[in-house]
């Protein structure tokens, strides 16, 4: 039986939001360990080869607002097509979820910051760039924000992050959301079906080692 998922995802994406919900409750209906891995898009995108997403053309750009709308109202979560604070620093979101795992917080609080982060952008464009707007979203969730925050720039929350991104490049993961199950890749939320008929068989063919 699998025991963990590995989750590669960016605190700025919007497929990451859309998907985040639901690898929660794959991990918890198969009782695996959800691993989190923020990354950086900036710096493994064009590692492995892709365009930056401000960098697009605008074709390319259009069709994929187009397909997050869609996905949004396909899985009835709320989402604006374009949040005034889309593209921003990420010191204080990726450095506070880094600094979260690395006080090794309970799987559920983990689970719900990242949704918390992802979903101040997405549905509510509140400015996760700063520091106070990343606080306050910890202390609506019954966390520390001041320590959170102020762990999220220190040394070991930035050595986390590279090393999350250094992986993800020599690994091969091409964007975010990616979800590692058994080394085997399934990028992008869309691909969440593979991810559950993946868990589903592993499942169903798992048995129990005969006594002797």
């Amino acid at each position: 039986m699998t025991a963990e998922i590995e989750y590669f995802y960016s605190v700025r994406s919007s497929f990451t939001y859309l998907g985040h919900q639901e690898i929660v409750q794959l991990s918890r209906k198969h009782n695996c360990r959800l691993v989190h891995k923020p990354i950086l898009l900036g710096t493994v995108v064009p590692a492995t080869g892709g365009i930056p997403f401000q960098d697009r053309h605008p074709a390319r750009l259009e069709q994929a607002t187009q397909d997050m709308l869609r996905w949004g109202a396909h899985r009835g979560i709320p989402i604006l097509a374009d949040p005034s604070h889309h593209y921003g620093p990420m010191d204080y979101p990726a450095g506070t979820m880094a600094a979260a795992i690395l006080a090794d917080l309970p799987q559920n609080d983990l689970d719900s910051l990242a949704f918390a982060i992802v979903e101040a952008l997405w549905r509510f464009d509140r400015d996760i760039g700063k520091q106070e707007v990343v606080a306050a979203i910890c202390d609506e969730h019954g966390l520390d924000g001041a320590k959170l925050t102020a762990a999220a720039v220190e040394p070991a929350a930035k050595a986390l992050i590279q090393e999350n991104n250094r992986e993800a490049i020599e690994r091969g993961v091409i964007g975010a959301p990616t979800y590692v199950v058994d080394d085997e890749m399934f990028y992008g939320q869309d691909r969440l079906s593979f991810v559950a008929h993946h868990l589903e068989w592993e499942r169903d063919h798992t048995f129990e080692t005969p006594k002797a």
